[in-house]
């Protein structure tokens, strides 16, 4: 494991890392790879408020919303989504903090406890079951990846968990949602979706559900006949930490460009609903693949970011410079879009981090990757623990013990 340490007056935290040595990980994790390196965390007083947060976790939940795309999704990944680095680290983070009755093990769908979307984009990833009529909805919902329903259309997630919220979308003239849990509508199932003027993403929380595998159904129940839809955004299941614990939301999309969210502002606005304490954006590569020139790509992180701030995200955000994508032919380089992400740190509350310097660069010949920009399944716990060894608060700074949570049933 790497250590973190705080260089005084420098300004910025370093991260040293041996890699593939993530303890605990039962699958194909990369024991033995000997890669190695000093990653800097510009500004990292900026993290300080999510510290903060973890800190007060067993009382408040801590919310770190992750606003990439496929790397983040979990691109190549089909089943047992606990595998991804998402959830990794909310494990990871939950850990280290030591807040009793903190899950730590697979739940939820397909074994992510983290949101779950109407609409996985990476076309690997297990989507919920869809009958009827239904559209996506690429600019709704956290990611973008909500599906609006024609009348009959509905959504089905079976999950393991004691309580969920699902989340909607409301539009001028929506139709209503009926939310079914195991079969029945509870008394406040029915949720009006139509709105005049504001068009927003909304919530419904279930009660008690019990511990156990549950069926949640989102229907539009409306007569064919009608012409109102209506739209279903995301399903997150909880297991006893609701309104406690380390909460690693996802909230990315693959395919999608730092272009593309700057440009949609229903999309950004979703994702910060989740009222995050921390903003995570490892974004990039798709401009990159798209020739975008770095300064191009660098104004529409400065976009995202005012946009942030005026639509009322006060938190820190923290910019993530991946591991180096396999070279295409011509076109921008990686390290210019790393230099664009590391001028950012000139707003307030933003931070940056270079992982390119601890993380192996893509290889469709490596074990860590399954071509030259996904990570494969052995490659998601070096990512985990690079972002671990982050954002865990240092160790000198926790209270309380750091040994392992019981896991709700």
């Amino acid at each position: 494991m790497g250590r973190q340490r705080r260089a005084a007056g420098a300004g910025l935290v370093t991260l040293a890392l041996g890699l593939g040595l993530l303890a605990g990980c039962s699958d194909d994790s990369g024991e033995g790879e000997s890669a190695t390196g000093v990653a800097s965390v510009e500004s990292p007083a900026v993290l300080d408020p999510w510290f903060d947060a973890v800190r007060r976790d067993d009382r408040d939940p801590a919310r770190l919303v992750v606003l990439g795309d496929s790397v983040s999704e979990g691109y190549g990944l089909a089943g047992h989504l606990e595998r991804r680095w998402v959830d990794r680290l909310q494990a990871g983070l939950r850990t280290r903090s030591g807040t009793p009755g903190c899950p730590t093990t697979p739940g939820g769908w397909q074994g992510t406890t983290s949101l779950v979307p109407a609409d996985y984009r990476a076309p690997t990833l297990p989507d919920p079951v869809v009958i009827g009529a239904t559209v996506p909805a690429p600019t709704l919902g956290p990611g973008g990846r909500g599906r609006t329903l024609k009348p009959g259309g509905a959504v089905t997630w079976t999950v393991t968990a004691d309580s969920v919220d699902v989340g909607y979308r409301t539009r001028f003239a929506g139709g209503p949602l009926s939310i079914e849990i195991d079969g029945q509508v509870p008394a406040d199932g029915v949720v009006s979706t139509d709105t005049d003027p504001q068009a927003e993403r909304q919530v419904w929380s279930s009660g008690d559900l019990g511990p156990g595998v549950h069926t949640v159904t989102v229907r539009n129940a409306l007569p064919r006949s009608s012409s109102s839809w209506a739209t279903v955004t995301d399903l997150t299941p909880f297991r006893g930490d609701r309104d406690r614990c380390v909460h690693v939301l996802d909230a990315s999309r693959s395919g999608v460009s730092a272009r593309t969210i700057a440009q949609t502002p229903s999309y950004l606005k979703d994702s910060l609903s989740l009222d995050p304490d921390l903003l995570l954006v490892p974004l990039g590569f798709n401009d990159l693949r798209a020739g975008i020139p770095a300064p191009e790509f660098g104004r529409s992180l400065d976009s995202l970011i005012q946009q942030a701030r005026g639509m009322g995200y006060e938190g820190p955000i923290l910019l993530v410079g991946w591991f180096t994508p396999e070279p295409g032919a011509g076109g921008p380089t990686w390290s210019g879009y790393l230099q664009q992400m590391h001028a950012m740190t000139g707003h307030d509350g933003v931070s940056f981090v270079d992982l390119s310097v601890v993380l192996p660069p893509a290889d469709p010949g490596s074990r860590y990757f399954i071509d030259g920009l996904h990570p494969s399944a052995a490659g998601q716990p070096l990512i985990a623990d690079s972002f671990l060894e982050i954002l865990a608060p240092p160790a000198e700074d926790v209270t309380r013990p750091a040994t392992s949570s019981p896991d709700a049933s």
